[in-house]
């Protein structure tokens, strides 16, 4: 499925709002950029002028050009994508160009979510920091949590928070915590290996499904204490601009202010958990009709159908629009910010 087929516009009333979602690192596969670019030479300007400002916050040696690997030999991705931080700035890249490319389409957000590593292209979308400025966050995260949170990882069960404390529980692993409560019947764990693993089996004895996440480090764990200092002192001299847009952020459990320190608040999701139902149930009530997951996955729309039963989700780079495609696009639906 390709965003190729569809076009956003087409699929909202004009009185819609639309919350764009902006998810963490995961194993979301390779981004269909090139399939995005081909939507219009609007769209396949908006995706050129993305990789090109992230790259322009990479280092200048040891990295791959996004350009080559998302845009004109997607093949050469995975065996890219081996090296530490790749993956990570390449999900980046992608969440920033659809919503740059969605924007192209007439599909504005009046709102933004933004979950774990996703906080960055939140408040990037938001005008928050600039697109080179996050990729170069980004950069110094992957390296801060590569080096402090080494053997450790995250691991999802598809159970509540109170069953996924009791499988922490029955597997006599306290080092495990909650790291992230996703939707009422899924939640991230994160611990050290070792007790990562106890707990999974602990969760799979009692019939709870499981899946160990393809993130090599400790995040949203107490024990990563220090290392949220020590990259907030990294990524303070980034200018921090007036915000466009509302920012709803699941760690601090409200929108974000023009006055926070917004540099702190990214460095706090090292340590502190995420608890995105909240925050999608206070944001449909701030108004969004349509929640969009700005990114390669479609992971946070079905948070937010797991959270607000109804809600209508719109996925670009996964989704189809049931029934033939309209012979013109249809322009009017443009939805209010």
């Amino acid at each position: 499925m390709s965003f190729s087929h569809l076009h956003p516009a087409e699929e909202l009333k004009p009185d819609d709002v639309c919350a764009f979602l902006f998810a963490g690192t995961g194993a979301a596969g390779v981004p269909d950029l090139p399939a995005l670019a081909r939507t219009g030479r609007a769209a396949a300007r908006a995706v050129a002028d993305v990789l090109d400002a992230v790259q322009e916050g990479l280092p200048r040696t040891g990295w791959p050009s996004l350009r080559t690997i998302l845009l004109e030999d997607p093949g050469a991705y995975r065996a890219a994508a081996r090296a530490p931080g790749v993956a990570q700035l390449t999900g980046y890249a992608a969440s920033v160009a659809v919503d740059r490319v969605l924007r192209t389409a007439g599909v504005h957000p009046g709102h933004v979510v933004g979950q774990s590593f996703g906080e960055i292209a939140a408040l990037v979308s938001a005008g928050a920091f600039a697109i080179a400025d996050g990729a170069r966050m980004a950069v110094s995260l992957v390296g801060v949590l590569t080096r402090r949170g080494r053997g450790g990882g995250l691991a999802l069960l598809e159970a509540g928070e109170d069953g996924a404390r009791a499988c922490i529980e029955a597997a006599a692993a306290p080092q495990v915590v909650v790291a992230c409560l996703n939707a009422p019947s899924v939640t991230v764990v994160a611990g050290p290996d070792g007790p990562l693993e106890q707990v999974l089996d602990a969760a799979r004895g009692k019939g709870v499904r499981t899946v160990r996440l393809a993130v090599p480090y400790l995040s949203h764990h107490p024990a990563m204490a220090g290392a949220d200092d020590e990259w907030y002192t990294m990524i303070r001299r980034f200018p921090q601009r007036p915000m466009e847009l509302p920012v709803h952020s699941p760690v601090r459990g409200r929108a974000y202010r023009d006055g926070d320190d917004l540099h702190r608040a990214l460095a706090d999701c090292i340590v502190k958990p995420v608890r995105l139902p909240q925050t999608l149930r206070a944001v449909r009530e701030a108004g969004a009709t349509v929640f969009t997951e700005a990114g390669a996955g479609n992971a946070l729309c079905q948070c937010a159908r797991l959270t607000l039963p109804g809600a209508r989700t719109l996925t670009p780079l996964r989704d189809h629009p049931p029934g033939p495609r309209p012979s013109a696009p249809v322009t009017a639906a443009r939805p209010r910010a």
